[in-house]
């Protein structure tokens, strides 16, 4: 008997993050939740990613299959209480997306902006006369084009992720505290996984959802993805001047705020250091990160941001995908064909979480997707070497 109380599942999934637990919630939400089991080492998420995250929920993205998936998210965000029928509160804010762009990123935006159109997205052009004119605190001295959607979100990532796991497991899914370190393999197919206690669960169908560490357990069937964890920071803090209600703001820098409370939270993920796990922010690259990288960076988009107080930091990772920016999502593992992934979501996956976790479960329950076709982010991509990349703001 294993040592956690279970011998055997029939879809097991290998981390309880937003992801792996948006998988759990729709496989239960199907009737088989009594079947799955979710192994997740850490229950209280201390170093998961989603608590450390901003929450943004956008529309405002280039790849069609991103765009489809940003709708059903965040509809379903808003309405969270009535998906999981619970008394819930994500702190759901419709405040709108906002990306700014100077002369070289323009055609991009505009690209952009027909595809979102085309797929019903309400988005609206601006130049930088009609931004001021919107935003009068944003600076214009270096955009030449903005994109707008006001009805795209942000969430509270944590509160949303807790409640996807509550509404699993009263669905009957059943959650394990332990580590996966080892997965048992015959030619074909995984047969069970090896936990760091010393037990071990059978299952029949395994869904790869560790995160930043999804490379690791590929390994353990001798594959490999293109997923490093990326340490990226984020700050909170005061502006002294008066500002006017502000969407989530990003430009072609990367850098990017929202308001939160009384003041604003954002940051710019440093895509030029080592990929690699960071636990301690305040010693080396990033201790004056804040003050030598994202403060002048924030004060070219927000002027008034020239006088603002930093109250505090934090940091945390994305799963990069390396290969292309995009989510990696079904089969990988040569050999194996009962072993899938949802992994390289490199800043997606809380506003995706949703969409993916019904893909997953469609991939795991239908054999094939059933709503949105996803077949473009699959592994065959990496293996073709055809990137299928953002364009443009990522």
């Amino acid at each position: 008997m294993s040592k956690v109380g279970v011998e055997r599942a029939k879809i097991l999934i290998i981390g309880g993050g937003i992801i792996g637990s948006a998988v759990a919630f729709f496989l239960g939400k199907r009737g088989v939740g009594v079947d799955v089991v979710v192994v997740d080492p850490d229950p209280t998420y201390a170093r998961a990613a989603t608590p450390a995250a901003a929450g943004g929920i956008r529309r405002i993205m280039s790849r069609p299959e991103n765009i489809l998936m940003s709708q059903f998210s965040i509809e379903f965000y808003a309405n969270i209480a009535t998906e999981l029928e619970m008394d819930i509160d994500i702190g759901f804010k419709r405040q709108g997306y906002l990306f700014l762009d100077d002369a070289k990123g323009a055609a991009d935006l505009e690209y952009n902006y027909q595809t979102q159109h085309s797929l019903g997205v309400d988005v609206k052009l601006l130049d930088a006369h009609a931004l001021q004119n919107v935003f009068p605190s944003i600076g214009v001295k270096n955009v030449a084009i903005a994109c707008y959607s006001p009805k795209d979100a942000w969430i509270d990532p944590q509160a949303a992720m807790l409640a996807l796991r509550r509404k699993a497991e009263k669905l009957g899914v059943t959650y394990v505290k332990d580590r996966v370190v080892g997965l048992e393999t015959s030619a074909a197919a995984v047969k069970a996984a090896n936990l760091a206690s010393g037990s071990t669960i059978q299952a029949d169908f395994f869904v790869n959802c560790a995160g930043a560490w999804v490379s690791e357990i590929a390994a353990l069937t001798g594959a490999s993805l293109p997923v490093q964890p990326m340490c990226r920071v984020q700050h909170y803090w005061l502006a002294e001047d008066n500002i006017e209600p502000l969407p989530l703001v990003k430009d072609g820098t990367g850098v990017f705020f929202r308001p939160e409370g009384e003041g604003f939270v954002g940051g710019c993920p440093s895509f030029e250091i080592a990929p690699g796990f960071n636990w301690d922010i305040d010693r080396g690259y990033f201790a004056d990160y804040f003050e030598s990288v994202v403060w002048a960076l924030l004060a070219n988009m927000v002027p008034k941001f020239e006088s603002i107080k930093l109250q505090n930091q934090w940091g945390g990772h994305y799963a990069q995908n390396i290969f292309d920016g995009n989510m990696i999502i079904g089969k990988y593992s040569p050999k194996h064909e009962n072993i899938i992934t949802a992994g390289g979501f490199s800043g997606h996956g809380i506003m995706h979480a949703p969409a993916v976790g019904r893909a997953i479960a469609e991939l795991c329950l239908d054999g094939e997707f059933q709503t949105i076709d996803l077949t473009r982010f699959g592994f065959q991509r990496i293996l073709d070497n055809a990137p299928y990349a953002e364009i443009g703001i990522r």
